[in-house]
């Protein structure tokens, strides 16, 4: 099923499948043996970014204990495979950055520091198996925990978590322009990733709005995580510098650089109308919807 709740399923049932799909689709990911790694590993995080975004919608259901214990748990298996991510994404983010300034870039440009790259993704793929094979063993202990967990309520989910997730991304917002740090930009790219997975699950309580929702921070996830790697990507090149590569290098981190403030700007913009209302204005609006949902369907179990 896809990744939202169903209207013929209690809210905590939903829950425990949208977890149990995510969990399930990464482990197929995983033991893939056709597929390419890359691909692999970069759809296998992609899961495990969205069951965190599902505990920290129900963690006052679960509990402050299990909900550390369950993200501490998926936070390290994905950081157990973001080295053989990381290594193709400077890749990725270069070929982009070179094409978005294809009309001022001679051709071949920048192919030394392409070649370095890819020396150090083929150094990593060498522990990339072992990097599946160990986070296959912790998602397997991860999907049987699932089953155990307490029953989830919908109002706490709602108008607790989704408030927390709300309230974090508008405060991140702030933090991030006011600082204008790579770490600052980072940590508010984890919250909107958080409410845009949220908003999905959530999207049958009012689907033309949330679905407006969603694709805005949708754009926005996808700013901030160009943001992101062309950060890594400027921190890597920086490392290479010596006398025989440095004008090019010095060439590449000016682009970087002119890049990424084009990208803050436009992530400001469209920052400031996702978080143009208070946390409490944001839940009650979503509260309005949830009750129009459940009246109309006439299915109070949605709400157990």
């Amino acid at each position: 099923m896809a990744y939202k709740l169903s209207s013929d399923e209690s809210f905590s049932d939903g829950i425990q499948r949208v977890a149990s799909e995510q969990v399930d689709k990464a482990l197929e990911n995983l033991n893939s043996t056709t597929k390419n790694k890359d691909v692999v590993v970069r759809d296998a995080r992609v899961c495990l970014k969205k069951i965190r975004a599902v505990l920290r919608l129900i963690e006052d259901s679960l509990g402050n204990k299990a909900f550390e214990e369950e993200d501490v748990a998926y936070r390290d298996v994905a950081r157990r495979l973001s080295e053989v991510r990381d290594s193709t994404a400077m890749l990725e983010i270069l070929d982009k950055l070179t094409s978005h300034f294809s009309d001022q870039l001679a051709a071949g440009a920048f192919d030394e520091i392409r070649s370095s790259l890819r020396r150090t993704k083929v150094a990593h793929r060498q522990g990339t198996k072992t990097a599946m094979s160990e986070a296959a063993k912790s998602l397997r202990k991860a999907r049987r925990r699932i089953e155990g967990w307490p029953n989830v309520e919908a109002k706490e989910s709602l108008f607790l978590g989704l408030k927390r997730t709300y309230k974090s991304g508008l405060k991140s917002f702030k933090i991030a322009y006011d600082k204008g740090s790579v770490d600052s930009f980072h940590e508010w790219r984890k919250h909107v990733k958080h409410l845009l997975y949220q908003t999905r699950i959530l999207k049958p309580i009012w689907n033309r709005i949330m679905k407006a929702l969603t694709r805005e921070l949708d754009a926005l996830a996808e700013l901030l995580s160009e943001h992101h790697d062309l950060a890594l990507l400027r921190e890597t090149v920086s490392q290479l510098l010596s006398t025989d590569n440095e004008v090019e290098i010095e060439a590449l981190i000016a682009l970087i650089d002119q890049r990424r403030g084009e990208l803050e700007l436009q992530a400001r913009q469209l920052g400031a109308r996702i978080f143009a209302e208070t946390p409490n204005a944001f839940v009650s609006r979503n509260e309005s919807y949830w009750k129009t949902l459940y009246s109309e369907a006439r299915d109070t179990s949605m709400l157990s």
